[in-house]
Parts: structure tokens; C-alpha cells; sequence
């Protein structure tokens, strides 16, 4: 979309890779949106799918390069020309008002970052049980967000500048890379807040998807541990016990839920440990 001369334009920057499956919804959320003012960027690590092709059917912008979603973004931001960037996931869908509410805020408030209200669907049984678990996890961030013992949401609006006044991300991050984003912009006494509308997650549509994606961030991890000096273990540890309590609170009649939560972190956690286990003597090396 052309730039206004009164509004302020938004940069959406979507990193794909084999992502035919849901980049459609996740474009047509952006396209049915009530600010017009934006241009999507879709940062492609070279897909073998329809990918490509979806993007090109949208009018999105596409950049293809070799990358983890933390560089994607990177040259999102880079070759972006808007004033805001909005970070989005080709499995994500926009409420109608999402971007129109962010501008207004970081307007009016002069907020240099926003956090948007997360909600995660599934549409099978251990997708659904996924999704119910990550609502509940966010839940916990929501309650206890003031605490330094807790793990909070991530900010995905942000003003474009406080963005590269702080570095961007860390392309060397595979996993926390958000996480590590918003504790740098925090020390710079960047003002946040969070918006109304929502966004919609879709959980992977099967069990080895979910446990793959938790065994590649498990490999990731000790880079994380390296390079931000966070130790991080304990406070997820604490959140996942509250989140737990927050299950058993939501899904009291539906024991089938519980169940497949629990089975679901104890076989997430498997594959975090032997990605973990995978990695560490290579990051080792490296350190």
C-alpha cells in the first residue's frame, strides 16, 4: 500500500518457509484490516512449496534469503520504509482493528512497543490441547506480568526506530530471540502497553510438528543461555507449575484436556532436553 501523507505507514513482516498451509489466512487478516496504510513483506527461506505463490496472489513484497526467523526479520526491517513494524507468523490471523489500535496508541501514548493479546486455536485433539496450554501460559504472563519472577508476552508492534536504535534482533538466536528483543528495549526505558484487538494462533496440525518445533528449540537453547547471560530455566520451570494450575482451573470438566496437556509437556520437555542434549557439546565448542 502507498504511503498516506497523514497517516504513518506499518510494515508487516511475515519470515516463511514451507508455509503455503497457512499464509493465506494469514495474508487475507491482514488485507480485511481497518488501517489501509501498510506494505507486508514476506522474508522466505527459500520454501519448496506454494509458499511463493500465495505471497505473489496477496501483492506481498518477498524477500528470499537463507535465514532463521531472527535474521528474517532483520531484513524485513532493513528493507522496510514504514514508520511501525508489526511482527508476524505465517500461522497467525489479525483481528480487523489489530494494527489500526497499535498506531492510534503509539500515536496518542507514545509507546515505543505494543503487546497484542494471543490467542491459540487448535482443531484436533492434541492441537487443541496445545493451544489450550499456551492460553493458559499467557494467562500466567498476563497475571503475574509485574513480577521479575515471571516470563511475560512479547511485544510484536513496535516503533521502527527503537527497533534499530537497540540493534535489532540477535541473528545468532534461534529461540528467545523475541524474548532477548524486549529485555534490551526495556533497559532503554522504552514505554509499552498493550492493545485490545487480538491475534489468532493455529497450533501445528500434528503431534511431531509440535515436538520437532520444541526439539529445534531445545538445540537453540544453550546459544540463548551464552549470549544474553539469562538464566532462564528456573522461571520457566515456575511458569509451567502455574500454568498447570491454570489448566485445572479452565478445564475442570474436560479431563481429556488435562491429560493430553500433561502428556504433551512431558513429551515437549523430552524434546527440549535432547535438543538440548544435541547442541551443548557444539556450543561448547563454540564458546
Amino acid at each position: 500500500m502507498e504511503e498516506s501523507l497523514e497517516k504513518p505507514k506499518v510494515s508487516i513482516i511475515i519470515p516463511t518457509y514451507n508455509s503455503g498451509e497457512t499464509l493465506a489466512e494469514c495474508l487475507k487478516s491482514v488485507h480485511g484490516q481497518n488501517y489501509p496504510f501498510y506494505e507486508v513483506m514476506v522474508v522466505d527461506n527459500f520454501s519448496n512449496d506454494d509458499t511463493i505463490k500465495k505471497a505473489k496472489e496477496f501483492g506481498a513484497k518477498i524477500i528470499q534469503r537463507k535465514c532463521n526467523p531472527a535474521l528474517a526479520r532483520n531484513v524485513g526491517i532493513t528493507n522496510s520504509t514504514g514508520k511501525y513494524i508489526l511482527f508476524l507468523d505465517s500461522d497467525q490471523v489479525l483481528s480487523p482493528s489489530v494494527i489500526e489500535e497499535c498506531v492510534r496508541k503509539c500515536e496518542s501514548e507514545k509507546v515505543g512497543m505494543i503487546k497484542i493479546p494471543e490467542v491459540f486455536i487448535g482443531k484436533s485433539f492434541w492441537n487443541s490441547c496445545s493451544a489450550a496450554w499456551k492460553n493458559c501460559y499467557s494467562k500466567v504472563g498476563k497475571l503475574y506480568g509485574a513480577s521479575e519472577n515471571r516470563i511475560t508476552g512479547e511485544p510484536r508492534f513496535f516503533v521502527k526506530k527503537q527497533i534499530t536504535r537497540v540493534g535489532m534482533l540477535d541473528a545468532g538466536l534461534l529461540w528467545g530471540e523475541d524474548y532477548d528483543l524486549h529485555n534490551r528495549l526495556k533497559k532503554m526505558k522504552i514505554k509499552e502497553t498493550w492493545c485490545k484487538s487480538k491475534l489468532y494462533h493455529y497450533e501445528p496440525t500434528s503431534i511431531k510438528k509440535i515436538l520437532v518445533k520444541n526439539l529445534r528449540y531445545g538445540k537453540s537453547m544453550p546459544i540463548f543461555l551464552q549470549q544474553t547471560k539469562k538464566q532462564i530455566f528456573r522461571l520457566l520451570f515456575r511458569h509451567a507449575l502455574l500454568t498447570f494450575r491454570e489448566v485445572f482451573r479452565n478445564f475442570k470438566k474436560s479431563p481429556a484436556i488435562i491429560a493430553g496437556c500433561a502428556v504433551l509437556l512431558y513429551l515437549k520437555t523430552c524434546s527440549i532436553m535432547i535438543g538440548l542434549l544435541i547442541d551443548l557439546p557444539s556450543s561448547r565448542d563454540k564458546g
